[in-house]
Parts: C-alpha cells; sequence; structure tokens
C-alpha cells in the first residue's frame, strides 16, 4: 500500500550570525559580500594557528527569565532568539501545537569551561555540575518551555551536519502526516574545547578562510543559530501564508570511511544528492544553485567538488556554486540549518550569495563560482549540503514557491523489531533476555569484543554502541550498506571531555590531542561504531536526558517511515564515568544497590521494514503522548512496562490500558539515564518469550505499542 506525502513548505527563516541577529540582516550582508570573521574575543587565542572567528555580536536576550539567567547557554540564547525571528516570520504568535527538532554539539559546554578556566589546578565541583546542568538536550527544554510548544520533540547530532539532520527529520514528521507545523534548527556557541581540537587538528586556517580558493589553507571557526518554519502544504494554505520555498527532497547517510575525514570519491555524496533529487522529482537540469558544505579545507572542498560533478554531471557548469563558511565562518550543529536559511532565502529572492574569501578559484575543483558580491539569479530548485565528523551527510533540495509539485508516495509498512541485545555489567543478553545484574558475565571492557587494530581509539561509549549494534545485525537480512544506527546517550562524553580541557588550560593549547578531539563530539559513538560495521545508512546520535533511548527510536522509526534506510539500529549506551559518577552517584543510589557505584547499561533494537517470521511489530509510536493517542490493546495477554513516574500514570490511568496488568524492569544498579532502553527491550522481550502478546512501553513523552508480528 502506497500513501500519498505530504508537501513540505518554508514559511519563516530565523538566523543569529555573525553577520546580524535576524535572517533579514544575515542575508542582506552576506550577499553583499560582508564578512563576519574577526579577531576572536570570546577566550585567549595566544598560541594557536588562528587567532580569528566568527563570533555572534548583541541580540535581544529580553526572553530570558531573570531567576534563570545563569543557567541559560549562550547556545540556548542564540537558538530562542533565531527561533522567535522565525515564528515572526511565519506570521505565528501562538507555538502550542508546534514539534521541535534542534541539532547541536557543543550545548553548555562554554559556560562549563569558564568555571574550569578560573580555575586551572583542579576540577571544582561547579564546573562539573554546569557541564551536567548543560546538556546538549538544554537547548530544545529552553525553546520548549519558552514557545510553550507540546508536540513531537527532539535533539540530534551528527557533528557539522546535525542541524540538517533536523531539518531532515521535521520533514520526515510533515511528510508521514505525523506533525503539521515543525519548528527545527540548530545551534551551536563558540567555546575552547572545539576551538582548541579544531587547531590540533592542524585545520584552522590563520586567515579568514578561502572556500574552494586555489591557496585555501583551513576553516575558520564561527558560531550562531537558525531555524525553519516548516509546515504542511494544507498548514500553510489554511492560515494564508506566503510559501518562501518548498523543501522538497532531502536524504541521509553515512560514508563508513573516516572519523574525520571526507570519502575522496565524493561517492556518498553523490549518492546522497541524487536521492534528495530524486525524492524532489528533479533531475540536474532542473538546478540552478548549490549552497555547498564549501569547509575550505584541502580534503573536503575537492571531495564535495567530486560529489557534485558525479550527481550533477555537465550541468555543473552551468549551476552557481558557494559557500556561506567565508562569512558566516563553520557553526558546525548550526551550520546545516543556517546554511539551509541562506538557500531559501537565495531561492525566494532570486540571489545567489558569494563565497567570501574566494580570490582564484582552484580550477581543478570545475566549479562555477559567485564572487564578490551576490548575482541574481531566479532560482528553480537549489541544493544545500552537510557532512559532519563520523561521516554523516545530508542534502536538503529547495524549490520556489511557484513549482508545481511532484507527487511523492511513501511505502505505508509498518516497522518490525528483529532483534533487541542489552548491556550490563559486563554481560550481553539478546532478544528473550534482558542482562540482569544478577548473572553478571566476566568484568571486563567491552573493548574485549573488538578488533584491537580497528578500535585503538575507542572509549566505553563507542566500544558498547559498536558491540551492542553488532549483536542486533547478526539478524540483519539486508546489506549493511542500507542500514542506520541512532544511538541516544543523557551527557555524553565528559570524563574525556574534562581531561582534555584540563590539558588544555593547564599546560596550553598545544598540549591538546588531535587524538582525542574527534571522540568527544556527541555523536563520535555513533559515528564510530558506523565506520568499524560498515553502515552507510543514517548515523546520528541523540540526546533526551533519561529517555535517550525512547527519543533514539522514535527517530529511528521516523527515518525508517520515510524510507531514509531499510533497517536502522536504534537505542542508548550510558558508559561509567567517573566525573558524572561523582557528581550523581550520591543523588541516584536507590534500591538494591543503595550506596553502591553507578553501574553502566546499554540497550538496542533493530527495526526494519523488511518483514519475517518471529519478528515483534511496532503497531504505535509517540514521541508525544497523550491519553487520547493511546490504542485500546488487542491481545489477550498483554502488559504494560512502565517506570513509576507521575507522567505515566495520569497517561495509563486515562487509557484503556488501565486495566491491563503492569510490570516494571527490574535490573539493579543500572544507570536511571539507561533504564529506559531495558524497559523497551524488556516489552519487546516479553512477547519474543511468549509471556505477552502486546505490550506497552510508556514513559516521559513516549508511548510504544509492540505486538507479536503477523
Amino acid at each position: 500500500m502506497a500513501l500519498r506525502a505530504e508537501r513540505v513548505a518554508v514559511t519563516g527563516v530565523g538566523v543569529v550570525s555573525a553577520l546580524g541577529a535576524s535572517a533579514e540582516r544575515t542575508f542582506e550582508r552576506l550577499c553583499a559580500g560582508e564578512s563576519g570573521i574577526a579577531a576572536l574575543g570570546a577566550f585567549d587565542g595566544t598560541d594557536r594557528r588562528s587567532t580569528l572567528a566568527a563570533e555572534v555580536g548583541s541580540f535581544d536576550q529580553s526572553f530570558v527569565p531573570r531567576a534563570e539567567a545563569d543557567r541559560w547557554s549562550r547556545s540556548d540564547r542564540m537558538a530562542v532568539a533565531a527561533a522567535l525571528d522565525a515564528l515572526r516570520a511565519a506570521g505565528i504568535a501562538d507555538a502550542s501545537r508546534l514539534s521541535l527538532a534542534v541539532g547541536g554539539t557543543t550545548g553548555g559546554m562554554r559556560e562549563a569551561e569558564e568555571v574550569l578556566a578560573a580555575e586551572p589546578g583542579c576540577l571544582p565541583a561547579r564546573a562539573v555540575e554546569r557541564l551536567l546542568a548543560y546538556p546538549l538536550s538544554t537547548s530544545l527544554d529552553r525553546l520548549t518551555a519558552t514557545l510553550g510548544a507540546r508536540a513531537h520533540a527532539a535533539t540530534l547530532c551528527s557533528a557539522c551536519s546535525s542541524g540538517a539532520n533536523a531539518l531532515l527529520l521535521a520533514a520526515c514528521w510533515i511528510a508521514s502526516g505525523r506533525a503539521s507545523q515543525v519548528l527545527a534548527g540548530g545551534t551551536d556557541a563558540l567555546c575552547r574545547l572545539t576551538f582548541s581540537g579544531f587547531d590540533a587538528l592542524g585545520v584552522l586556517s590563520p586567515e579568514p578562510c578561502r572556500p574552494f580558493d586555489l591557496s585555501r589553507k583551513g576553516l575558520t571557526l564561527g558560531e550562531g543559530a537558525a531555524f525553519l518554519m516548516l509546515e504542511s502544504e494544507a498548514s500553510a494554505r489554511a492560515r494564508g501564508v506566503r510559501v518562501l520555498a518548498w523543501l522538497d527532497g532531502w536524504s541521509v547517510g553515512a560514508e563508513a570511511h573516516h572519523i574525520t575525514h571526507p570519502e575522496p570519491s565524493g561517492e556518498t555524496a553523490a549518492r546522497l544528492l541524487g536521492r534528495a533529487l530524486q525524492r524532489a522529482g528533479l533531475a540536474p537540469v532542473d538546478v540552478d544553485y548549490v549552497n555547498a558544505h564549501g569547509t575550505a579545507t584541502v580534503q573536503n572542498d575537492a571531495a564535495e567538488a567530486r560529489a557534485l560533478a558525479i550527481a550533477l554531471g555537465a550541468e555543473l557548469t552551468r549551476i552557481r556554486v558557494s559557500s556561506s563558511k567565508g562569512q558566516l565562518g563553520h557553526t558546525l550543529g548550526a551550520a546545516g540549518a543556517l546554511e539551509a536559511a541562506v538557500t531559501v532565502l537565495a531561492v525566494d529572492r532570486g540571489l545567489a550569495p558569494p563565497t567570501g574569501g574566494l580570490v582564484t578559484p582552484d580550477p581543478e575543483l570545475g566549479l562555477s563560482h559567485v564572487v564578490g558580491t551576490a548575482e541574481p539569479l531566479a532560482i528553480r530548485a537549489a541544493l544545500s549540503s552537510s557532512f559532519g565528523f563520523g561521516g554523516t551527510g545530508t542534502v536538503l533540495a529547495f524549490t520556489h514557491s511557484g513549482r508545481e509539485r511532484s507527487e511523492v508516495e511513501r511505502a505505508a509498512r509498518a516497522p518490525r523489531v528483529r532483534s533487541v541485545a542489552t548491556l550490563f555489567e559486563g554481560s550481553l543478553a539478546t532478544d528473550a533476555a534482558v542482562a540482569s545484574a544478577a548473572s553478571p558475565g566476566a568484568r571486563g571492557s567491552w573493548l574485549d569484543h573488538l578488533e584491537a587494530s580497528r578500535s585503538r581509539r575507542f572509549d566505553s561509549a563507542s566500544a558498547m554502541v559498536t558491540f551492542g549494534a553488532s549483536a542486533v545485525l547478526r539478524r540483519c537480512e539486508g546489506a549493511l550498506s542500507d542500514v542506520g544506527l541512532v544511538a541516544g546517550s543523557a551527557y555524553g562524553n565528559v570524563e574525556r571531555s574534562v581531561a582534555f580541557l584540563r590539558r588544555v588550560l593547564q599546560r596550553g593549547p598545544r598540549f591538546a590531542s588531535p587524538a582525542d578531539f574527534p571522540h568527544l563530539v556527541p555523536s563520535a559513538a555513533a559515528g564510530n561504531a558506523g565506520i568499524y560495521l560498515g553502515l552507510r545508512g543514517p548515523v546520528l546520535a541523540l540526546a533526551d536526558a533519561s529517555t535517550s533511548a525512547e527519543s533514539a527510536l522514535a527517530v529511528a522509526l521516523a527515518l525508517l517511515d520515510d524510507g531514509q534506510a531499510e533497517s536502522i539500529v536504534a537505542g542508548s549506551a550510558e558508559p561509567r564515568d567517573e566525573v558524572v559518577e561523582r557528581l550523581l552517584a550520591p543523588l541516584k543510589r536507590t534500591g538494591p544497590a543503595a550506596g553502591g557505584a553507578r553501574g553502566e547499561g546499554a540497550s538496542f533494537v533493530l527495526v526494519t521494514r523488511e518483514r519475517s517470521a518471529g519478528d515483534v511489530a511496532v503497531t504505535f509510536w509517540s514521541d508525544a503522548a497523550r491519553s487520547e493517542e493511546l490504542p485500546a490493546p488487542t491481545a489477550p495477554r498483554a502488559l504494560v512496562g512502565s517506570p513509576l513516574d507521575d507522567a505515566s500514570s495520569e497517561l495509563l490511568e486515562a487509557s484503556a490500558w488501565r486495566r491491563v496488568e503492569r510490570r516494571a524492569p527490574s535490573v539493579a544498579r543500572v544507570p536511571p539515564e539507561a533504564a529506559g532502553g531495558f524497559g523497551v527491550a524488556q516489552a519487546i522481550a516479553w512477547i519474543l518469550s511468549g509471556e505477552a502478546d502486546e505490550t506497552l512501553w510508556v514513559s516521559r513523552r513516549y508511548a510504544f505499542v509492540f505486538s507479536r508480528g503477523a
């Protein structure tokens, strides 16, 4: 059965950048050829390869509650400012029905660093508290509270393609009918960790970056935020609002090549460009403009040019190409959203922005550039490309508001769970069982289960994700080239990040480890696992505090439903982290493990569009659970797995599931942040073991119904 996909309209754009505190001001100065790159002012740049950055100036922050001012990070503030700019442009006064998708990489790292920098000789408790108080998901929380949004929500990280993937997820929600209005984008603030890390990698340019230039010497870091108001065509028409552009095509996939270096051939990027065009019903002859990733590093620019040549063929000599990073800097997790915003305005205004800093185009790249100032151009269709550490790339295809739509159908196939795995205290359990502390396996490192030569830089998080994913993939019937991975984590790698920062702050920038830095990005564990296992589908990380596992599963199901992969591994890993342990253990020691150390745990499921005997069907899922959405149980042997919190109890009491037997998974010393994933695994295991025909797992905001596959 095939269903008509909803068309996605862009009705508002909001930006906070080094060129301005609004989308209008940013685009105006961008087109005029002005640059936001200047001397670094956020912190001392001494002894670094570059002392330049594209920093955001003053912007309205009146929305920050005075009593909470010291708890709002710079990333939070920029996100809300850009979001409000987008809502104003779209004419939306009531945001309560909005869904939200946010991409990023740094969270509140900058604020935690400020405390560490003030006391470099030690690790003050208040610095750790700040680090844990600003996880990646905080900006989403600030947006939710400020706007009053109550629908779908997710925080994603895929390094430099994070913002683009937030837009892609939003498009998936709208195309499937799961949402009608989504505010999506990215935010990232400059901080010492990223500046020192890129400096250690030797990729920062000592002069303002020059994308695609023959004499390019590397990138220039920046900061900012951008959000796009996306709506279904029906929603936009009903509101009578002007459509700026259509988001008609999108694709995401991974190279499975290297944690930092791009695939030299550009073949994967070309495949993604082709898939986005196909989804939009476009051919290369229809494309007039490309806003390229264009980092100004020798390798990345060359690989991207090869990808464009493969995907666009002879038309590439006609199509205008530019990179906004020469004026806005590389804004990391915000870059994909910021450049998508520029692309939308370019399509709407009929102006192709220039590539700042470009003086002598590299003739080997074969691109048609815009130099100096913007060039008037009737843009029928445009592409915006983003690529990140770990090799996850995303391409968005925007078309002019006057373009007739190409009918797009999506296959209506209920997703299935084929395999489950849980990791706890050295034990691996699969399918009909869940790892338990009652019978732990031999204690040791998860790295012991991996090939040493291919995992020598892995930490516990990367090892757990890789080993757990491999355990469920043993039942994957398709080729791994079409398999994705969505891995959640509440805090990321705090211990390793703190060690990196302390070394920089105590001994100087020259002691920043280029080998460690790429593994500090929140998506590093997913990226490492994807490379190790050869996964070429979407490879992303999720952050949603104690429900990161459920969030990962919900996002995986949305990507699967949209056809971005045939199968996806979804789950979360919460490794033992000494810094997290030091702060949180006293607060979390309850139950049988009271007084003991926090454990570690991970859980994964393989969800697929394929059908096979013995699979567990996913008949319902929601990441905005409300009582009226829960379908009534249909099987004679139904169970509810639920944590004992007020929100889930209220949800159950207001539904037909209130009469169904409840069981709560009990695994001693599983860290609370991992408990939701173990609950999902247990709900599936009950069906696989024959204890139930149908199960419901419900927690804060999330609900999943599983049933015995037909």
